[in-house]
């Protein structure tokens, strides 16, 4: 991978002010792209008003916030967008940083602010429209308030960086300038999840030695199509007796996935290890003989924007995997070559895909030796680095 001419330092922004942000989607983000940019030679520092754990290359700054915002938050953002960026003004009056990177969040609008007193290079990251989010999956009060701070900073970015194509669709037909937009999906660090981790270690600890091993890794949240993996557990017993469905994580649908297991007196072929530090997943994945992305769209037909973290881990990892037929899982998977697709939300379909795995061998092993030779060449964080840079040139020399 070619380097950038010459060293850059890019400044980290997470505005959001919920607290600490150890685990989870947002913890792979920025541990990914920070360690990218490192890899690449660059500098990178981060601000943010929740602790997280990165390199010690990484300059990290911690912006304070009052506990009193969770209650009123749509009240108080203007007061927070004031702090926010007041702190942020000294942050960049240390660090130097050539580009701004903001983690778009609600009411926030910092970024276009910095851009225009400071102007320097402002890049936005969209997990998706704020508006929308609110109006669908929450409450809001303020909505032209909400729809004025997204249009100022999507006025404002440089170039505006989204998960999924499905996301800058949505954008466009909110009136987003999409030559700004650039597709950035989640990736993995091919370097900390690899095929030649031993996983026996944790075999032995669950007493599950000579066991064939499904396994899904990530919080417990609906669209993960977890209820759907533990309904198949009755199905993949019968048709692989030494079945484990090992759940790796946590969440909200726990107790839905027991009472699941429970009903169709499973108990004996799952496992839900509970929330683990992020670095003893790779030995959990390394564990198993097949990984499941069981995604699902929203009850309310809303479009399934994601990118699932997971998947990209998955792929790393070296392993066969069986993934839903939706969204973005749609097109990373290439059936029969890096992981098999089965039918959203069918059981049925699901437990044929890891079965025909189970039983072939050779297609077993030429699904893991190409989903790890496309993490390591389309879906790590270094090449995700590698798009910021490449955005970085083209603003500031537009004509080269």
């Amino acid at each position: 991978m070619e380097m950038a001419e010459s060293k850059m330092k890019t400044l980290f922004w997470r505005t959001e002010f919920y607290g600490a942000i150890t685990g989870g989607g947002v913890a792979s983000l920025y541990k990914g792209l920070t360690g990218g940019l490192l890899k690449l030679g660059h500098d990178v520092s981060f601000a943010s008003s929740g602790r997280l754990d990165l390199d010690n290359k990484v300059s990290t700054h911690y912006i304070p916030y009052s506990k009193f915002f969770r209650n009123l938050p749509e009240v108080l953002c203007l007061p927070y967008n004031k702090e926010s960026v007041r702190n942020i003004k000294k942050i960049i009056d240390l660090e130097k940083p050539d580009l701004l990177f903001q983690h778009h969040h609600d009411f926030n609008y910092g970024g276009a602010i910095i851009k225009k007193e400071l102007e320097i290079p402002f890049f936005l990251h969209c997990d998706f429209i704020q508006l929308w989010v609110k109006e669908n999956w929450g409450k809001l009060y303020f909505k032209q308030l909400l729809k004025w701070a997204e249009e100022i900073q999507w006025a404002n970015a440089d170039r505006i960086f989204v998960i999924s194509s499905v996301v800058k669709e949505m954008m466009d037909e909110f009136g987003v300038d999409k030559r700004k937009i650039i597709v950035n999906p989640n990736g993995a660090d091919p370097d900390v999840f690899h095929p030649d981790i031993n996983g026996s270690i944790i075999r032995e600890k669950y007493g599950i030695k000579d066991k064939y091993i499904i396994g899904f890794s990530g919080t417990f949240g609906y669209w993960h199509g977890v209820e759907v993996l533990a309904s198949a557990i009755k199905n993949l017993s019968k048709m692989i007796p030494e079945a484990i469905v090992m759940f790796i994580g946590d969440g909200e649908l726990r107790p839905q996935i027991e009472a699941i297991i429970k009903h169709d007196n499973v108990e004996k072929n799952a496992i839900i290890t509970g929330f683990l530090p992020y670095q003893e997943v790779p030995k959990y994945l390394a564990t198993c003989d097949v990984l499941v992305s069981p995604c699902v769209h929203s009850n309310d037909g809303s479009p399934f924007f994601n990118s699932p973290i997971k998947l990209f881990e998955y792929l790393a990892m070296g392993k066969p995997i069986v993934a839903s037929d939706i969204g973005q899982q749609s097109e990373v998977i290439k059936k029969g070559i890096n992981g098999l697709l089965s039918e959203e939300k069918s059981i049925e379909d699901l437990c044929d895909k890891i079965f025909k795995i189970y039983y072939d061998e050779l297609l077993a092993a030429s699904l893991s030796k190409n989903a790890r030779k496309d993490a390591v060449n389309k879906y790590n964080w270094t090449v995700n680095a590698q798009r910021i840079i490449n955005a970085y040139s083209d603003v500031k020399q537009p004509n080269s």
